[in-house]
């Protein structure tokens, strides 16, 4: 790894450690009922119904998907490059008394041997890498045949107008009604680091679909997570509801 590469990843960690502390405040972020919690088992339950899967959860921040799956009697490694993320995460899994193996490990290259996992999991995490085609290309390595990897991901600025509108009038909102800095628990990132990232405002799902079949993945879908938006939006406030209109997608494909 390059020293402007290492910078930048450091950066990354930095930005995530700021957020770490109330970081699961935020809808999207933690999950904030158990209609969301068990929205979330049934999407998962529908892409991956086989039990006891040996999942890698990439990015797996303060560990709150990797505890779900833990949950549905999955066996969870849980990696991220933020260590107090990691902090948070296990102190959470030790509450909940499940066994996950949590590892500071950047995401682009997981260390792990050949085959190791049946699922390659990650929510939230592409738009951060600065190669998001070279870890999805590694992730295929981890995987057993016939494993998947499993992305949630969105477009959470498309740099449009009325998404600058939206993101002004969310500010202004949480700042008037809910008396709190509408960046904390958040990760803002400089320009300069943005300009580093190939999907600084997310995703789009036709440029990961490509990623996936360039590859070599198979069996390419993508799944419907409406039930999930709809039980987020019902604990949000108002300000975080107004900035909720974005795409947002799970897609997975299988090696």
């Amino acid at each position: 790894m390059s020293a402007p590469e290492l910078q930048i990843k450091e950066l990354v960690a930095h930005k995530w450690d700021l957020a770490s502390e109330t970081f699961d405040t935020h809808a999207g972020h933690g999950i904030q009922s158990e209609k969301e919690r068990d929205a979330w088992k049934r999407i998962f339950r529908e892409v991956f119904p086989e039990r006891g899967l040996k999942i890698l959860d990439v990015g797996c921040g303060t560990g709150e998907l990797s505890i779900l799956f833990s949950e549905m009697g999955h066996e969870v490694t849980g990696i991220d490059i933020s260590r107090k993320m990691l902090k948070v995460a296990k102190s959470k899994a030790e509450a909940f008394r499940v066994d996950i193996t949590f590892e500071e490990v950047d995401a682009e290259n997981p260390h792990y041997d050949a085959s190791s996992f049946d699922i390659v999991f990650n929510r939230h995490l592409l738009w951060t890498l600065p190669h998001p085609d070279t870890a999805i290309k590694n992730w295929k390595k981890v995987l057993r045949k016939g494993g998947r990897v499993v992305i949630i991901d969105g477009v959470w600025d498309n740099g449009s107008l009325e998404t600058k509108i939206r993101r002004a009038g969310s500010d202004l909102l949480t700042l008037l009604v809910e008396r709190k800095d509408p960046r904390k628990g958040h990760c803002g990132y400089s320009e300069k680091l943005k300009a580093s990232l190939p999907h600084a405002g997310g995703a789009p799902l036709e440029k990961v679909e490509e990623y996936l079949s360039s590859t070599g993945f198979e069996d390419i879908r993508t799944f419907d997570l409406k039930e999930v938006i709809g039980t987020q939006k019902e604990s949000m406030p108002l300000s975080e509801r107004v900035l909720s209109s974005y795409q947002y997608y799970l897609v997975c494909g299988r090696k």
